[in-house]
């Protein structure tokens, strides 16, 4: 709510351009921290063991080595991050002052490297099954940075110390994490002896979820900084009330993702290989349920909401709306996939996959983007997904997990593709005649969610 409430803030007294700067240069930083994915993972994985059998010494050893790695890992960003500051000019298009572009540029910067200190001590805590304290911390801080930022705004308002609040919130988040760990396991402050282990299997759990995760990277985080090259960084700014309301959404179904996924590596474990499948079936029916009930929401309650959130001069045309609708539905349509892929460790198989798809992505990207702009780099996304992981991955799952014709899956999306066309249909006639305005709103989004049930409903009763 403190978010909404603050991009309302900050668009009332800062420009465009700079909400644009925001989503642009963060999305570069991913960009450059892409070498840390993967590691987690690694260092998660080789902490399990250790922590189970409370092996204090070898525990403290693999995170002075992991804190070395991390270190390492910042400076080198660092290194990249400053190098990269000639070729700014190239990829921000925007009215703003050069020397102002670079300080933003610097405070993401040192805003990203910072986290990179206690990494290790974040992965212990999640080793420990611990993660509840580094949330609650996080959320803390998120809430307080967020009343700065409207602070800031309404007092200063001031980019330069809208993003130095978000700074120094990050350096005390992270002394407090630590503080805390250190306080919850006081054995990592001792003094034991270094035990030998070996890094050679660590080295290759890295790379294997590295290079997969690369091209998510690639994937994920270059739309901004290829509309901002192609179209303008005022677009980026555009796009990314848009994304706000996506991600927050996404956010609630990550919740549900997460906690399931550890159940599902129990129940691989197991063996049960039918039971499997019965879960799988009913994951499917209730992802593409939340895909199609996003597709035909986004679609056509997008431009309502930023309407009342924002003011109609912010508004993208409906097919650019559609197409970001799109991208969220076939996201979801086959979250089940890549839950059990990584539940059951199937990193290996589909490693260069990612890559791939990051290459067609792209170049349609680039291609389509000069031809149609921000819609254009949004529908190469889609067809980067449909072309390599949508229809690919599926065939990897069945075969080596369920050990069953992968025609059933094809047979289950079908049918519930079908049910979502349907239920656009119905909910594109029932709403398009309904003026605009809060109640009218919530009215639309009523009749949507019922036309999207009752097809899902009529196909999936039994």
């Amino acid at each position: 709510i403190l978010s909404f409430v603050g991009r309302r803030i900050f668009l009332r007294f800062l420009s465009i351009d700079y909400l644009g700067i925001n989503g642009l240069y963060s999305n570069i930083l991913t960009v450059l921290s892409l070498a840390e994915l993967g590691l987690d993972t690694a260092v998660l994985y080789s902490l399990y063991k250790p922590v189970a059998d409370n092996d204090i010494p070898l525990i403290n050893s693999l995170l002075k080595y992991f804190r070395k790695i991390y270190t390492v890992l910042a400076l080198g960003i660092s290194a990249v991050g400053l190098a990269l500051i000639p070729f700014l000019k190239f990829i921000v298009k925007s009215s703003l002052n050069d020397n102002s572009l670079i300080i933003f540029y610097l405070l993401f910067l040192v805003n990203t490297v910072a986290s990179y200190f206690v990494a290790h001590k974040v992965a212990f805590l999640s080793a420990c099954q611990e993660q509840r304290i580094q949330k609650l911390v996080m959320l803390s801080s998120n809430l307080i940075l967020q009343v700065l930022h409207i602070i800031v705004l309404l007092i200063w308002k001031n980019y330069y110390v809208y993003v130095s609040a978000t700074v120094v919130t990050t350096i005390i988040n992270n002394l407090i994490l630590n503080a805390i760990c250190n306080k919850i396991h006081p054995h990592l402050k001792d003094k034991t002896e270094p035990v030998s282990f070996e890094k050679g299997p660590i080295r290759n759990r890295i790379y294997s979820t590295f290079v997969y995760k690369i091209g998510g990277v690639a994937i994920n985080n270059t739309d901004n900084i290829l509309i901002s090259m192609l179209v303008s960084t005022a677009a980026v700014g555009f796009y990314s009330n848009y994304y706000t309301l996506i991600s927050a959404i996404q956010g609630f179904i990550a919740i549900i993702s997460t906690s399931l996924i550890s159940g599902i590596g129990n129940l691989g474990a197991g063996g049960d290989k039918k039971r499997q499948y019965e879960i799988f079936s009913m994951v499917l029916l209730f992802y593409h349920f939340v895909a199609a009930l996003g597709l035909v929401g986004f679609s056509l309650l997008f431009n309502d909401v930023i309407t009342v959130w924002l003011g109609s001069k912010y508004l993208f045309d409906s097919k650019t709306v559609f197409i970001i609708a799109f991208n969220f539905y076939i996201t979801n349509a086959i979250t089940p996939i890549w839950m059990y892929r990584e539940a059951n460790g199937l990193f290996d198989q589909v490693k260069y996959l990612m890559l791939i798809r990051a290459a067609i992505n792209i170049v349609l990207s680039v291609a389509l983007g000069k031809i149609c702009g921000t819609f254009g780099i949004l529908l190469a996304t889609a067809i980067s997904l449909i072309a390599t992981n949508f229809w690919y991955e599926p065939n990897i799952l069945f075969k080596e997990i369920f050990e069953a014709p992968v025609l059933n899956y094809w047979t289950g999306q079908i049918k519930y593709f079908s049910a979502t066309v349907l239920g656009l249909i119905i909910a594109y006639y029932s709403v398009r005649n309904i003026p605009n305005g809060i109640i009218m709103l919530l009215i639309k989004a009523v009749i949507i969610a019922v036309s999207v049930s009752l097809p899902f409903f009529a196909v999936s009763c039994k």
